[in-house]
């Protein structure tokens, strides 16, 4: 299960040992994970390959494995088990947060600020201010300079992380090989979007039992082929908050490989860049329209975002779906655990004291879940392994379903052997400054 060793419990220093204790009675019981620890980060098809012969099974798997930007030769093990465990409970609904996907951004930001956070919009980061080897803040486009209290952490993807990262004056010389190499990491292509609004009147969705669609073109294409495969929802069938009685909204997109090439030749507002939008829209459009056949004449609201708009509105290099790097081989700059298994993702540690990396080019990869478990990760690891736990054990309080988080007696016999040692030293502040 899963369940044996949560995200919510990892943390990238010695106190793991003691956040991850909970796990031990279930290790002691089912010894043979040890015989499958490798698997876990391998790529799945390693797995599936061995088990699976029915065809349609095999396209289903690749498909779900789309969206962490591999079919499944190239998809981490450990990333699918997540999402297929979940993806089958009874309650489960794909993509449709109640209130809007914004309301998961407005609980994000409530919860930083009853802990004395600050949410800053419009605050384009320019630079990461380096001092004697050491993350010391960030400075904004207008010249603004933020002073950074504990650590920086980059949510960016790598490319634009090292973008950002100092001057040559400024860096530690270990700090260029490490640049150099994130700079060069393969990348996916980016993804089309269409949203739109459409009035419902009269409109019969009774044929549809779930808001989440998946089309798939031709089953002998690639899946990464935004043409190919592109996914459509429908929240307001589940959540009729989202928008008023007998309207619905739509949001539709590609597989993360669209290519940025012949749009980075385009000028956004223009004539020709309209009409560029329109033609890679079409199959996104002709994908609704087999749910909705006169889904063009309903419409009240549409907008296309193109890899121009996820490059300008998401700060994401060339528009970029994420990091590239296929499991089955250990990715560069990924720490000692590469040493033994096959980790796809760059440490979330760098050399420069002071600066976390976070996000989609993280453990545990692509995906909104997966990205806000690598935050998770990353705010574990700034703190003392004893906050850490006493975090968890209240956790595991306010629902049965979150009992398992609670490292319980281990996790308190381990947390003196580990306590020193967290946070690490690289991530510890002078006290007087």
């Amino acid at each position: 299960s899963t369940t044996a060793v949560s995200l919510l419990n990892l943390r990238q220093d010695p106190g793991f040992l003691a956040t991850t204790a909970g796990s031990l009675p279930f290790v002691l019981t089912h010894p043979d994970v040890f015989l499958d620890l490798n698997l876990t980060f391998d790529s799945l098809h390693k797995t599936v390959d061995q088990i699976v012969t029915d065809k349609f099974l095999l396209n289903f798997i690749d498909t779900m494995c789309i969206f962490c930007g591999f079919p499944a030769k190239g998809a981490m093990t450990a990333h699918m088990l997540y999402i297929m465990e979940r993806f089958f409970e009874e309650s489960a609904c794909y993509s449709v947060p109640i209130g809007g996907t914004s309301a998961l951004g407005d609980t994000l930001q409530r919860g930083l600020e009853k802990f004395g956070g600050k949410l800053q919009l419009n605050a384009h980061v320019n630079e990461i201010i380096v001092e004697n080897g050491r993350a010391t803040g960030i400075k904004l486009k207008n010249g603004k300079i933020v002073k950074a209290k504990k650590a920086v952490v980059s949510n960016a993807t790598p490319f634009d992380t090292v973008k950002m990262l100092g001057t040559e004056q400024e860096l530690p010389k270990e700090v260029f090989e490490w640049k150099d190499e994130l700079g060069k990491l393969p990348r996916h292509g980016a993804i089309m979007h269409l949203f739109i609004a459409i009035d419902a009147k009269d409109l019969d969705l009774s044929h549809i039992d779930d808001p989440a669609h998946l089309v798939i073109q031709d089953w002998d294409r690639s899946m990464q082929d935004s043409q190919n495969l592109c996914s459509f929802f429908i929240p307001s069938l589940l959540d009729k908050s989202l928008c008023p009685e007998g309207k619905h909204v739509i949001h539709v997109y590609s597989s993360g490989g669209e290519p940025y090439e012949p749009w980075e030749k385009l000028k956004p507002g223009t004539d020709e860049y309209e009409a560029y939008k329109e033609d890679r829209a079409k199959v996104l459009w002709e994908a609704v329209e087999r749910c909705i056949p006169d889904v063009r004449e309903r419409v009240e609201f549409s907008i296309i975002g193109s890899p121009l708009a996820h490059e300008a509105f998401l700060r994401r290099d060339r528009g970029t779906y994420g990091m590239a790097w296929a499991a089955g081989k250990g990715a560069p700059q990924s720490g000692l655990l590469s040493a033994v298994l096959p980790f796809p993702f760059p440490n979330l540690k760098t050399p420069v004291d002071g600066l976390l990396r976070c996000g989609d080019s993280c453990f545990p990869g692509i995906g909104t879940p997966s990205a806000a478990a690598s935050g998770a990760i990353c705010a574990n690891t700034m703190n003392p392994v004893g906050a850490h736990l006493d975090l968890l054990k209240e956790a595991s309080t306010r629902d049965p379903l979150y009992k398992f988080l609670d490292p319980g007696l281990f996790g308190q016999i381990y947390k003196p052997l580990v306590q020193g040692s967290t946070p690490s030293a690289e991530l510890r502040v002078n006290q007087e400054a």
